[in-house]
């Protein structure tokens, strides 16, 4: 009997050899076949058959077959799209003051798809996207006995999809694919919509015993991790109504921040071959054919191409994680990943409660969503990281800031403090806002123009945005001044100037990145007769231009930006400031 045992157990052994070493010949995932939407057509065993097309229209909206009351649905618009990710952005760690390893070096550039947040069903206008979230898509939020509906576009190069945890949800709105009768938003395809509805019900809410808040994770999940591998994850924030302020937050908290865990791995990436981003395909491509390598080079190459990432960022370079001394923080911390994720979240100087222990440190499962209370007691700049010794000395740590009692630095609006904020929607932003007029005695002729009116901001732009084909228009009060950019990002007329200040340093005009920041100046006739414009109808008798004395008061004006098809809008403070 034992040597009967034996035999069996070496002929598994030599099997289960064979079948790694014939793995070394290919790369480390073999591509899902994508079935075609002929009608004619038939699906070979193991594709995938998207559920929907764009051809079919979107299927979805409903909740086991009814409407749910648009009173208690909070509606979100999201895509997934394709973008060429840097989990170093820095070029160095920070923290340490030291340069990446050289596998970082040569390939911290990848080729990921997001989950990116719109302002309507549109989708022309990106929300600008909250830094401290890093690779998460965006968060969003909901109360015990609400609606979820979420209209999602698939801008990426294969099915993909929305699969909620926590919520309640029909077949249809499950968001995962298999076998044998998949839901309608299983499998998305290229190009395609389908509206999920999720129901936050009892079940899905903070009890009696838990925090006032707590997190469930989404993600894609039409082939299993291959898509959490490509960044497309986020969170869903969930309140007890009883606990919660008018706008939805919990009210014994006062700031949030969420950290997700992961090993990305990049072993497939194209990265490495890119040496200039602006330059680099619209999607990675596919092998050419089988790579033969050796068991120890498939160990050495998958070892080098893991991203120890928090928020999809390395080495520090996770920014955003500021909060004031005496504050209320609740972390909502995920992992997710393979059987390598296994994860210690661990806070220096501070302490955290995590279910019924104070400490400082939570564990993390591939799939596990914690909530961790802290009161930040202690200002400093502190290291947040994991304390497994590997993903440590392999970059998965970041910097979180206590701002002192006297000296608060951490923003203080609900929207920075809190996500998924109905302020937050905003895909056009203003940080300065000046007004300067010439000093009396001054002539024309110096070249100072009569009104200046400075505009320091960021809008949501395509990813890349060819700057110098794109038409820019701004509008105030009705006055319409036109811009039209070079390839060094310069435009200057008569009506005034406009910088862009992330333009691409290759030298071919692009942004890259999805987010362009920009130094806009108006002047001239029409920005006095804006000024007039507003001056009448804050009702102060003030003309700008006029010669009159003026008074020092701030109006409120509405700015629009036309960039090609998308029309962004912001509100300004205009101050009537004194002269230079």
């Amino acid at each position: 009997m034992v040597h009967r045992f034996a035999v069996i157990g070496a002929v598994l052994f030599f099997w289960g050899l064979s079948r790694g070493l014939a793995a070394t010949s290919m790369t480390a995932s073999t591509p899902v076949t994508i079935a075609g939407t002929s009608a004619n057509s038939t699906p070979a065993i193991g594709t995938i058959q998207p559920t929907v097309t764009a051809e079919m229209g979107d299927r979805g909206g409903r909740f086991f077959g009814q409407i749910p009351d648009p009173a208690k649905t909070r509606h979100y618009y999201i895509a997934a799209e394709p973008e060429l990710w840097n989990f170093a952005p820095e070029g160095m760690d920070p923290i340490c003051d030291r340069i990446l390893p050289p596998n970082v070096i040569l390939n911290r550039v990848s080729w990921k798809i997001r989950y990116v947040q719109y302002a309507d069903a549109d989708f022309t206008a990106r929300v600008l996207p909250e830094p401290r979230l890093g690779i998460l898509g965006p968060v969003l939020r909901a109360t015990k006995g609400e609606y979820i509906a979420v209209t999602f576009l698939n801008r990426g190069w294969l099915p993909l999809s929305m699969h909620p945890h926590g919520v309640k949800y029909d077949k249809d709105s499950e968001g995962s694919y298999y076998k044998p009768n998949p839901g309608l938003g299983s499998a998305v395809a290229p190009g395609a919509k389908f509206t999920y509805v999720w129901q936050v019900d009892a079940a899905a809410a903070p009890g009696p015993n838990e925090p006032s808040s707590k997190a469930w994770l989404y993600h894609s999940h039409v082939t299993g991790d291959e898509e959490a591998n490509l960044g497309l994850i986020g969170l869903i924030v969930v309140t007890d109504p009883a606990r919660a302020r008018p706008d939805g937050t919990p009210n014994d908290v006062d700031r949030e921040m969420a950290v997700l865990f992961k090993i990305f791995d990049e072993s497939n990436s194209q990265g490495e071959a890119v040496e200039d981003p602006d330059d680099a395909p619209v999607r990675p491509s596919p092998p050419a054919g089988p790579v033969k390598r050796t068991w120890a080079e498939v160990q050495q190459i998958a070892e080098e191409a893991e991203r120890h990432s928090i928020n999809g960022l390395i080495f520090g370079n996770l920014g955003g994680l500021e909060m004031n001394q005496g504050e209320r923080v609740r972390w909502y911390t995920v992992g997710l990943g393979s059987e390598k994720d296994f994860h210690v979240a661990h806070w220096h100087a501070m302490r955290v409660q995590s279910g019924q222990t104070t400490t400082d440190v939570v564990e993390l499962l591939p799939g596990s969503m914690k909530v961790a209370d802290m009161v930040a007691d202690v200002p400093g700049a502190w290291l947040l990281h994991c304390h497994v010794a590997e993903h440590m000395t392999e970059g998965m740590f970041a910097r979180f800031t206590v701002y002192p009692t006297e000296k608060p630095g951490a923003p203080s609006q609900p929207e920075a403090r809190f996500f998924g904020m109905p302020q937050s929607l905003q895909t056009l932003k203003f940080k300065t806002v000046e007004l300067t007029e010439r000093p009396p005695g001054v002539a024309p002729a110096s070249g100072l123009a009569r009104e200046e009116l400075f505009l320091d901001g960021e809008v949501t732009v395509p990813d890349p945005l060819p700057v110098a084909r794109t038409q820019f228009q701004v509008e105030l009060a009705g006055q319409h001044f036109d811009f039209k950019p070079d390839a060094s990002g310069l435009s200057a007329g008569q009506d005034g100037l406009l910088l862009i200040k992330n333009i691409s340093p290759y030298g071919n005009g692009n942004v890259r990145g999805g987010t362009l920041q920009f130094e806009l100046t108006l002047k001239g006739a029409k920005l006095r007769e804006a000024l007039a414009m507003k001056n009448d109808s804050a009702g102060n008798g003030s003309q700008a231009g006029s010669g009159s004395a003026r008074t020092t008061a701030s109006h409120s004006a509405s700015v629009h930006l036309q960039i090609g098809s998308a029309r962004h809008t912001a509100i300004i403070a205009i101050t009537d400031a004194p002269a230079h």
